[in-house]
């Protein structure tokens, strides 16, 4: 960046230490290293992201969760065994009359039971019906599963996405940076020749003094382009981390785009990963609510023991009892039944409501993104024009300035327009490149 004086100079290198600085915290704070990075393109960059998201990794972990609750659906038909153990504390068992305590029978055995027993032994239950619980926490546990699966699919787009927005913006605001410094350098440029001129008294002190604060103006949007080219910087690190340098820009995914907002809206019925798991998770819910209608079924269960009995009676003696039993018991009154029955269909509602509103939704913006971007499109191609023309124009006005035809406001103005219509048409790329990708992650395409 060319200076105008030492001070100016020392400005501009503190200025470039104060940026330096922010950049190395950020990096520190990441835990990476000082050492500046090499280029990446944005392919490996998003890979990077996807490997070192903790987003992801705890979103894996909660499919993981969903899966073993799955694994837990099918155990459930398997039969529960346990050892059963069973210690008397204190029993006494009497009868009226009591013939055994008869004094005329002082001799008889007495069996009758006096207390309760003692007992240990194997308990097997197996589950014959149970009004298709089981059969439907299954079918909820498989779509939960299945709408884990979408979620995993919409957050792996959403990092793709958040990363390639990162990359482009640390792009961008590297060319803003470019385009401050050179808007800055023409600006001390005519502030100068105002100086000469003045010595010379064909300038005045007004328009010398207009000269400098547009200098000031110009250093003071340089150092906001550079203290925004820090945060995407450190945004883009925190997302891939310190190696995460963007290069070039990168080839835009335009061909994964459809020709029409109607093919678009069919795409993002069947591919969209958030759509598809609100979908499925209605359905689990679906499935719970119909599970809850066991609560009225009766229950049938297949029982089996083989235990010890220990001394029951003033008789000593010991049993063993292996006993296998059909067991059925039908619910008459449980407390909460209805109202967990009404609960569990409110929420089946309430997921039904959710999914149908995050589809409509979904295609309202997804239609919205698209129209946009080809307005957006056509935007460039406009301001690419503009560029051009008041380029010209530039050129122009510092021949009539040289010729005493024209303002130093004049062309301070136009350089200032061209500066800002160079930075807009960046803006504009930058709008329509991340509206590419949105609208490709949202259609389940955007791949590392």
């Amino acid at each position: 960046m060319a200076t105008a004086s030492t001070d100016q100079g020392s400005g501009a290198r503190r200025s470039a230490w104060r940026t330096g600085a922010t950049l190395l915290i950020g990096a520190v704070l990441l835990g990476t290293g000082t050492a500046r990075p090499r280029a990446e393109s944005i392919e490996s960059v998003m890979g990077m992201a996807l490997r070192s998201s903790f987003d992801r990794k705890a979103d894996d972990e909660r499919q993981a969760g969903v899966e073993a609750q799955l694994r837990g659906s099918y155990e459930a038909f398997l039969p529960t065994v346990g050892y059963a153990v069973n210690r008397r504390l204190d029993s006494k068992i009497t009868y009226t009359p009591d013939i055994f305590t008869d004094p005329l029978a002082p001799s008889a055995l007495d069996t009758v039971p006096r207390r309760q027993a003692n007992e240990e032994g194997f308990l097997l239950t197996m589950p014959l019906f149970d009004g298709l619980r089981r059969f439907n926490d299954m079918q909820a546990a498989r779509s939960a599963v299945a709408a884990g699966r979408g979620l995993q699919n919409d957050k792996a787009q959403q990092i793709l996405l958040d990363t390639a927005s990162a990359y482009l913006a640390v792009l961008r605001d590297r060319a803003i940076v470019r385009l401050r410094e050179a808007g800055l350098a023409d600006v001390r440029k005519v502030s100068r020749s105002v100086a000469v001129r003045r010595e010379v008294h064909d300038a005045t002190n007004a328009e010398a003094a207009l000269a400098e604060s547009r200098v000031t103006a110009a250093e003071s949007a340089l150092e906001q382009a550079r203290a925004n080219l820090a945060t995407a910087e450190i945004e883009l690190a925190r997302l891939a981390g310190a190696g995460a340098n963007p290069s070039q820009l990168p080839q835009v995914p335009n061909a994964l785009l459809p020709n029409s907002a109607e093919e678009l809206r069919g795409i993002l019925l069947d591919s969209n990963g958030r759509l598809a798991a609100a979908r499925l998770s209605a359905d689990a819910a679906a499935y719970t609510a119909r599970a809850a209608y066991s609560q009225f079924s009766p229950q049938l269960n297949l029982v089996f023991t083989h235990a010890r009995r220990g001394i029951v009676s003033n008789t000593p003696y010991k049993v063993q009892d292996t006993t296998t039993l059909l067991q059925a018991l039908i619910p008459i009154y449980q407390p909460g039944a209805f109202s967990n029955l009404s609960r569990e269909h409110a929420v089946a509602r309430q997921k039904d409501y959710e999914a149908l509103d995050l589809e409509r939704a979904l295609l309202a913006q997804a239609t919205a993104a698209f129209h946009q971007r080809r307005s957006t499109i056509q935007q460039v191609a406009q301001a690419e024009q503009r560029v051009r023309k008041i380029a010209r124009a530039v050129q122009g006005r510092q021949m009539e300035l040289r010729l005493g035809s024209m303002t130093t406001v004049d062309v301070l103005n136009t350089v200032a327009e061209l500066a800002e219509a160079r930075i807009a048409k960046i803006n504009l790329e930058f709008a329509r490149d991340r509206a590419t990708y949105a609208l490709a992650a949202a259609m389940n395409r955007l791949r590392a």
